[in-house]
């Protein structure tokens, strides 16, 4: 296993992501409430550059006892990257599509050493 430098830790402030290529991959890299997460960066829909996509949380159905739908929410626990050309969202804990759990994005782990954060590949 590898293990690539990507950067430091003050180089990911303010939504601030980095591509690396491993392997002929391209991973991007990315840090959401203080953990730092990497990716595949090619959507499985179309190859598109889902690193360049927004964070927002999975829309969950808000139900009332009778499991009718009052409304939605975005969940703060479930944080899903959403690819900019058509919309397929991935979970960011484990790549997985919301549309097609059998479907993922490759996942690799971010690790943080000191203010250096590396890649294992």
């Amino acid at each position: 296993m590898a293990e690539l430098f990507v950067g430091e830790v003050h180089e990911f402030d303010d939504d601030q992501r980095k591509i690396l290529e491993a392997d002929g991959r391209e991973i991007v890299v990315f840090q959401h409430k203080g953990r730092f997460y990497a990716l595949d960066n090619t959507c499985l829909h179309q190859g598109g550059p889902v690193g360049e996509g927004i964070l927002i949380g999975k829309v969950e159905a808000i139900l009332d006892e009778d499991k009718r739908v009052l409304g939605e929410r975005f969940s703060e626990d479930e944080i899903h990257l959403v690819c900019p050309w058509h919309g397929w969202e991935y979970d960011i804990e484990t790549g997985r599509c919301a549309g097609d759990r059998r479907r993922r994005l490759a996942k690799y782990d971010a690790v943080q050493r000191g203010d250096s954060i590396y890649v294992l590949v």
